[in-house]
């Protein structure tokens, strides 16, 4: 419960030049962790797990693409909890637990398409909407179906090519949580993206789900995690490096040393042009708990720093391409160099995390001109699991 935790312990100020950063057992407490499950993750939109690489490899589509047909499901996972999503046969998209509610077996054991869900065990059906159809036995049962012999349907949202729930009340709606990330794509060319499956896309990895998510909100790394000849902080112009904080989103960005690496100013809204000429290297979002959109001239690049229930000190890291632009795609490395940015962000994630096991590690304080994003973020932790 809440109110296991000393509120003043893992207080942080909204002031960021008062401000301590969340308390180390943030970090490695189960309980807190359990907390986070209970609190951020069950009012939060999560983006649905994408197919894996391998299961692409007998059938290329991606999950959007498979349940895009009306009548279509297809099982899923979030936060170890079995859901499918179903497309009715109005065109709407649906969620629900993937457990029948009469004996609690699992319902859709694989992509299908059918007028009536059939449970495997016992036959309960269920139409598209997730409503009791029939169910052989039943016939002298006073005040059958009830509402809990319905499937409960979890809030639901797509966009472009990616899938959405949330596992409770959601705490604002789709529209809050994406709306500013929509709005600074201006006519980037998102109906022509197509999944492109990699290597390393599911990974558990070091470290607590807010140390990754704190690091990718931390600019003042680049210079010396992404210091090689040749890497990250070679190809931007660090002095321009911008964070802006939208409410449940936060947006960072910064222009290329080389133009030729940036985006076309005129995909861009206007405020991103520049009188000498400069292009944006990238816009790198982060949505509310643990959803990286990182939009890049080839395309788009997706980050999830998704919480292992029971294991606080890892995370399962979630990376999805997509590409518009396959020319610019084939030069992500020599160009974006997407794996090395990952590779040096993985190894300083170990690093910290050896450091906040050691029992040695303090509170820290925010550089106000440098740490925007992280103070945002720790801020928005404890206010959405103390209640701050």
């Amino acid at each position: 419960m809440a109110a296991a935790f000393d509120r003043e312990e893992y207080h942080v100020d909204a002031s960021i030049a008062r401000a301590l950063t969340l308390p180390p057992a943030a970090f490695v407490d189960p309980a807190f962790l359990d907390l986070e499950l209970r609190t951020i993750f069950r009012s939060s939109w999560l983006l649905v797990p994408d197919r894996t690489a391998a299961e692409m490899r007998d059938d290329p589509r991606s999950l959007a693409d498979l349940v895009s047909r009306r009548g279509a499901r297809a099982p899923v996972s979030l936060l170890d909890a079995p859901l499918f999503l179903q497309r009715d046969w109005e065109g709407g998209l649906r969620a629900f637990p993937n457990v029948c509610t009469h004996a609690w077996h699992t319902l859709v054991q694989g992509p299908d398409r059918a007028r009536t869900i059939t449970c495997p065990q016992h036959g309960r059906q269920f139409d598209a909407h997730g409503r009791f159809v029939t169910q052989p036995g039943f016939e002298d049962c006073p005040g059958f179906p009830g509402e809990r012999d319905h499937l409960q349907p979890f809030e639901v949202a797509e966009w472009s090519k990616l899938l959405f729930a949330c596992l409770g009340k959601p705490a604002v709606s789709f529209d809050d949580a994406l709306g500013p990330v929509r709005a600074s794509l201006g006519r980037l060319p998102l109906d022509a993206l197509q999944r492109q499956p990699l290597a390393g896309e599911v990974r558990e990895l070091d470290g607590n789900w807010k140390q990754h998510a704190w690091n990718y909100m931390d600019k003042f790394h680049i210079p010396f995690i992404h210091r090689k000849p040749g890497g990250l902080a070679d190809a931007l112009e660090l002095s321009s490096y911008q964070t802006e904080i939208h409410g449940e989103a936060a947006l960072q960005w910064a222009y290329a040393k080389d133009p030729a690496h940036g985006f076309d100013p005129a995909l861009l809204p206007d405020r991103f042009r520049d009188a000498r000429g400069r292009r944006v290297f990238a816009l790198w979002w982060l949505v509310f708990p643990n959803l990286a959109l990182n939009f890049y001239p080839w395309g788009l690049s997706v980050n999830v720093y998704m919480p292992v229930p029971g294991k606080p000190r890892r995370t399962l890291f979630l990376w999805y391409h997509h590409a518009w632009d396959r020319e610019k795609y084939a030069q992500r490395e020599s160009v974006w160099m997407n794996t090395d940015v990952d590779l040096e962000d993985v190894d300083a994630m170990t690093q910290v995390g050896r450091g906040v096991a050691s029992g040695f590690a303090p509170r820290g304080r925010f550089a106000p001109r440098e740490e925007e994003g992280p103070h945002w973020l720790h801020r928005r932790i404890y206010e959405r699991t103390l209640g701050g």
